[in-house]
């Protein structure tokens, strides 16, 4: 009986550490990609794709030199998934997965970008 109430406190405990890994390894990777611009590694519509993260959780992006439409909006990461949502205009949202420090882009569950085709995986590269 006492071995089992070891072993089931045990447990307990293991799961606690676990869960905060996990929390903490969300956390982390929100500050990772706070304040970061991002580039596309392809052609933008005339010049650089660009994605800024800012650290309050809003976003912008921009297409290019020729593009007349710069997108704001919010961002938040769950389960390693970058989602901006965008509340500038249109009723974009666009998801990417994120790979050592670069944003790869998912095309299921995301909006176009009005005047750049990302294929998916598209990858936007940290400056």
């Amino acid at each position: 009986m006492r071995k089992a109430l070891i072993f089931i406190l045990l447990a307990a405990l293991l799961a606690g550490l676990c869960a905060c890994g996990g929390k903490q390894e969300k956390t982390d990777m929100k500050a990772e990609l706070a304040g970061k611009t991002f580039e596309y590694e392809k052609e933008g519509f005339g010049g650089e794709f660009t994605i800024t993260l800012n650290e309050d959780g809003t976003y912008s992006f921009y297409e290019g030199l020729l593009s007349s439409y710069m997108g704001t909006g919010s961002w938040t990461v769950s389960d390693g998934i970058l989602t901006m949502t965008e509340t500038g205009g249109y009723d974009f949202t666009f998801r990417f997965s994120v790979q050592n420090g670069a944003l790869a882009y998912l095309s299921e569950g995301s909006s176009a970008f009005p005047y750049v085709t990302v294929e998916n995986g598209g990858r936007f590269i940290p400056r």
